[in-house]
């Protein structure tokens, strides 16, 4: 089994070459998609203003208010039937699903979160409707058909909930104990022009320490030493190129590798 992160920067460019490669692991995968540029658009388009906030560690998140919610739940079913209807048209069987859906991703609202202000001091706000995972239902991700999902969980008290794509991905094949490929519209890891190929978890976390590596590429390189840990090989590439998947399988991109 492999699990494909079908990055926002992908979703929002042109997701063609990623799911047309995709077709070709639709026995063997699991899909999930961001696309926080999409809903962006959207927000900006229903007159509201995507807030975002800055925490510890200089990790960036989403505010999700009831608004912003609202937006992002019907951006994020958009994106999702169009990758199943993309498959479609290859002829590749795909069901799209919230993980809201049979209860799929459960997640406990945070309440609370620390943040780091513009004047640089640290602050606690209200959580909004984010959440952190607390259950997922691995075997109803399984093929056949291919599962396509979107970062939406849902909680005890039933209400829908913001959940970072790329820490769906991680807990996902962490669970399954299978490969991560993570396509964004980068190479991988670039660090003084030149892709990193390897990384050791440490090494990994020790970069994402760096003024060189920012925003979600930051947060990509800590989940994934996290999941080096537990015996999960993450590959970050380009999702823009021909065979991204097969490329990256084959050794392109940033490998953050299993410490052995």
């Amino acid at each position: 089994m492999i699990v494909v992160k079908l990055g926002g920067s992908v979703v929002c460019k042109d997701p063609s070459k990623a799911i047309a490669d995709l077709a070709k692991y639709a026995d063997v995968a699991v899909v999930v998609h961001g696309g926080g540029c999409m809903v962006n658009e959207v927000m900006k388009a229903m007159g509201l203003q995507p807030k975002f906030l800055t925490h510890p560690g200089g990790v960036v998140s989403r505010f999700t208010d009831y608004e912003t919610l609202r937006a992002f739940v019907m951006t994020m079913m958009w994106i999702n039937k169009n990758i199943v209807a993309s498959l479609a048209s290859l002829r590749v069987p795909a069901l799209g699903l919230s993980g809201a859906d049979n209860m799929v991703l459960r997640a406990k609202r945070k309440e609370k979160v620390i943040i780091v202000d513009e004047r640089g001091r640290q602050r606690v706000v209200d959580g909004g409707y984010s959440g952190k995972i607390t259950e997922i239902d691995v075997k109803a991700l399984l093929p056949p058909p291919l599962k396509v999902l979107a970062p939406i969980a849902v909680s005890e008290k039933g209400e829908l909930l913001n959940i970072d794509g790329d820490q769906v991905a991680f807990e996902i094949a962490s669970r399954l104990m299978s490969k991560l490929v993570i396509l964004s519209d980068v190479d991988g890891l670039i660090i003084g022009g030149k892709v990193v190929g390897r990384l050791t978890p440490q090494e990994a976390l020790e970069l994402a320490k760096s003024d060189e590596v920012k925003g979600g590429m930051k947060r990509k390189l800590i989940a994934a030493a996290e999941a080096a840990k537990s015996g999960v090989e993450t590959i970050i590439y380009n999702g823009l190129v021909e065979s991204p998947i097969e490329k990256a399988l084959a050794g392109a991109g940033t490998h953050i590798i299993p410490s052995s």
